[in-house]
Parts: C-alpha cells; sequence; structure tokens
C-alpha cells in the first residue's frame, strides 16, 4: 500500500510540473503577442479562469517568468507584467548584439540543409507578413526568424537565452524600429550567408542587422528624453 501511495504522490508531482509548464508557455505567449501589456497588473482569479485552472500552477508560472524578467512580483499586490525602462532595453538589445552573431555563425557551421531550408522559408514567409502592414505579426515573424536561427545554431544554452530576452524586448518595443522592408533586406544579407556556410559574413550581417536596431533605439530613447 506504501508504494502505491507513493507512486500515486509521484504523479500528482508530475502532473503538477506538466500543468504549470503548460501555464506558463500560455502566459508567455500571452505576453509576446501583445494580449497582456507591460505594465498590465496579472489578476490570478480573471487568469485562472480564463485558462481553467487553480491559482497554484499560476503562481508557480508567475514566479518561471519573473526569473525571465517578463513578469514582476509585488509584495502582497500580485504580479504585472514587467515594463521595463529605456536604459534596460539598451542593455538587452547590448547583449542580442553578442549573442546572436553567434547564433548565426552557429547555423552556418551546424545547421543540416533542412535546418537552413526551414529558415529561408520562414524569410520568405516574413516578406508577405511585411507587405500586410500589421506591426504585431511583423514583430511576431522578426521574433520567430531570430529564434529559428538561435535554435539550429546548435548551442542550446545561447538559444534559451535568446529566447528569453528577445520576449522581453519585443514585448516592451512599442513600435517597430525599421521598416519590414529594411529588415527584410538585412535578414536577406544573414539568410544568403548561412546558406553559403560562411560562418564569418553571417556573424558579420547579424552584428550589423542588430547594431542598426540599436541605434535607432538610441536615438528614440534621445527624442523621447
Amino acid at each position: 500500500m506504501f508504494a502505491i501511495a507513493l507512486y500515486s504522490e509521484d504523479m500528482q508531482k508530475i502532473e503538477y510540473a506538466d500543468l504549470s509548464e503548460k501555464v506558463y508557455n500560455e502566459l508567455r505567449l500571452m505576453i509576446l503577442e501583445g494580449e497582456l501589456q507591460p505594465g498590465e497588473k496579472l489578476k490570478q482569479n480573471l487568469l485562472a479562469n480564463q485558462l481553467g485552472i487553480s491559482r497554484t500552477p499560476l503562481a508557480a508560472a508567475f514566479s518561471k517568468l519573473e526569473k525571465e524578467m517578463l513578469v514582476e512580483l509585488l509584495p502582497r499586490r500580485g504580479a504585472r507584467v514587467r515594463a521595463l525602462n529605456a536604459q534596460e532595453l539598451l542593455d538587452l538589445y547590448n547583449i542580442r548584439i553578442q549573442l546572436e552573431p553567434l547564433a548565426a555563425a552557429g547555423v552556418a557551421r551546424n545547421g543540416t540543409d533542412e535546418d537552413i531550408a526551414t529558415i529561408m522559408k520562414m524569410h520568405t514567409e516574413y516578406k508577405t507578413i511585411g507587405d500586410s502592414n500589421d506591426p504585431r505579426a511583423v514583430r511576431k515573424a522578426d521574433y520567430e526568424f531570430h529564434l529559428a536561427v538561435a535554435g539550429f545554431s546548435g548551442n542550446e544554452p545561447l538559444y534559451r537565452i535568446i529566447s528569453s530576452f528577445n520576449i522581453v524586448f519585443i514585448c516592451n518595443q512599442g513600435g517597430l524600429l525599421k521598416s519590414a522592408q529594411q529588415s527584410y533586406e538585412e535578414h536577406s544579407k544573414i539568410v544568403d550567408a548561412i546558406a553559403s556556410r560562411n560562418a564569418a559574413a553571417a556573424e558579420f550581417f547579424m552584428r550589423s542587422h542588430l547594431l542598426d536596431s540599436r541605434d535607432r533605439l538610441l536615438s528614440d530613447t534621445k527624442e523621447a528624453s
């Protein structure tokens, strides 16, 4: 009987962990897609009813999202989507500039033909989405393109870091830093370098792409101050 009870308890822990992970992924997507906005208070009862869960896995998901700078836990006041200030956004972009060129070089060296074909397909789809003039869809497509490059780099820790940082940036970004057409043209250089297995060029063009965006963000910040 003791063994059966122990097994049942272990299964409950596994089911709870699975549910917490599902809630975490759902909230992360809601933040990425703008359904939950920076600074917005996270109403636990409302979210629990919306997701059909209790508050316990919701609290566990909040804790995980806090570690990724996506949620801010407020003592005795619940939680809210974290809103970054201008300096924090610049700091994040400087981190991206260091990390994402490594990912682009990694794909050129380590990506399979299928990996590269997937990136090329996403690049083509980005052009179509860019022509739709839907800023939210463009931001999401841009995130997915950069995430795919990181994911096919062959470096799992790098992928995880880039994934977290990019969501934080995108959900705080507001408008587009540059036109979808310019991003597409800059992405084209990255994709061509990756397809040619030229790691140095892929790294260079990814860095140039991000440096231009960072400079635009810096300019916007100065104009707003």
